[in-house]
């Protein structure tokens, strides 16, 4: 199959790739304080080309980009393959080829992320997954097929109903057509031995987060949300092996930093389940007084605790998705919704709620109805921000987020 128009238009980019890495990653390796890791971490974010692909894939390995909110991912990197979190192009990607194909009210994540497949960004993947979370996602398996040629995608359907006898089997199913596209990309033939390895790392790895997120619950004082979003980020894009030595030193360095307590509100954060905002936004977020004790920023980590490894791996993978208790857009259960957005409230000893929602993403907006009734019986304050990849002036969200802090710290 011939390459998109597109494509052939933009072999040879305006631009050289910024950072090179080593084939071994021994810069993340080295970073040896949480500031070196994430100030490499923003370098890394800050790269469209995905740097860390660009280093693995030198030695021959292959990679396959994973869509949120959730792939299997322990699947892919059992084949062999580094499962990769795809985010969209962030701030540095400018849309000019992916509105044909997709129109202009839709969300920016699908566009900037087929902008870059377009450009030839995307070339060093080998296959792409994308889980059908909403209607747009739906269609760009498709889509990428057309503008990756080269690589396999596919399209991963979800149970909706989790109280049905049939949902465990009808992912396990699901997953073993993922296994055949896997294998067709180069990956390793499955191996149930191989899976349970990977469930295992990945419990270690979910099970290191889990203690950031703990500490930033407990100690707010200890590490911004910046901080942790970053190292949490990383956790989509390195071999997870580089990532788990990483989050053990920055566990090390948390034991020993002091907890700087300031005037700030201890907020909850809805929303963000698939398209991420800004670092310029995220940060503005505490910038005027709001502890974020709690988000739903890269659902990659926290979909499920643990995997039990002993028995059927790819039964157990599936069952611990169907019984997440995760409730967030992407799960079309309406009568939750309320007791789980007070639960949370509960649990974080949250003082306010910020929806952050990206710009027509369907799913986020519908729950923040549900949402914000919920709130209004508890009479929890709540505040709605939306926002774009690419956003670049945040005034007026400054001047809402500092009224919002100003009216619960002086009620």
């Amino acid at each position: 199959m011939a390459a998109s128009p597109a494509l052939e238009s933009s072999a040879s980019l305006d631009s050289p790739p910024s950072l090179e890495l080593s084939d071994s990653f021994e810069e993340f390796r080295r970073a040896a304080s949480i500031d070196a890791i994430t100030r490499l971490a923003r370098e890394v974010l800050l790269d469209p080309t995905y740097p860390t692909v660009r280093a693995w894939t030198r030695a021959g390995r292959g990679a396959v980009g994973c869509f949120p909110v959730y792939t299997p991912q322990e699947l892919i990197h059992s084949m062999g393959l580094l499962p990769v979190s795809l985010h969209g192009g962030g701030e540095s990607v400018e849309i000019s080829h992916a509105d044909a194909p997709l129109g202009s009210f839709l969300c920016s994540i699908s566009k900037s992320t087929l902008e870059l497949a377009m450009t030839g960004l995307m070339a060093p993947f080998r296959a792409f997954v994308f889980p059908y979370i909403c209607d747009v996602s739906r269609n760009l398996e498709g889509i990428f097929s057309r503008a990756v040629p080269n690589a396999t995608t596919h399209m991963l359907h979800l149970p909706q109903n989790f109280q049905s006898k049939a949902s465990v089997p009808f992912l396990v199913a699901e997953y073993r057509r993922l296994i055949a596209k896997l294998e067709k990309a180069g990956g390793e033939p499955y191996r149930p031995e191989r899976l349970v390895e990977s469930i295992e790392l990945f419990n270690r790895q979910r099970a290191e987060i889990a203690q950031l997120t703990a500490t930033q619950r407990a100690e707010p004082g200890k590490l911004t949300l910046t901080e942790s979003y970053l190292i949490r980020r990383l956790g989509g894009l390195l071999p997870r092996e580089v990532h788990l030595e990483l989050l053990g030193r920055v566990r090390k360095e948390l034991g020993a930093r002091p907890n700087r307590r300031k005037d700030a509100i201890r907020v909850l954060l809805v929303g963000s389940f698939c398209e991420q905002p800004t670092l310029d936004l995220i940060d503005l977020i505490e910038q005027v007084g709001c502890y974020v004790v709690d988000d739903e920023l890269l659902q990659l980590h926290r979909w499920y605790d643990r995997v039990e490894p002993s028995g059927d791996p790819l039964e157990n993978l599936a069952a611990t998705y169907v019984r997440s208790p995760v409730d967030i857009g992407v799960r079309a259960a309406p009568t939750t919704k309320a007791a789980a957005i007070r639960q949370r409230v509960d649990a974080a000893d949250a003082q306010g709620v910020i929806f952050l929602t990206a710009k027509f993403c369907e799913p986020a907006l519908e729950d923040v109805v549900l949402y914000r009734k919920a709130l209004d019986e508890r009479k929890i304050p709540y505040l709605h921000l939306e926002f774009e990849e690419r956003s670049a002036a945040y005034e007026q969200s400054r001047l809402q987020l500092e009224t919002f802090v100003e009216s619960i710290l002086f009620d």
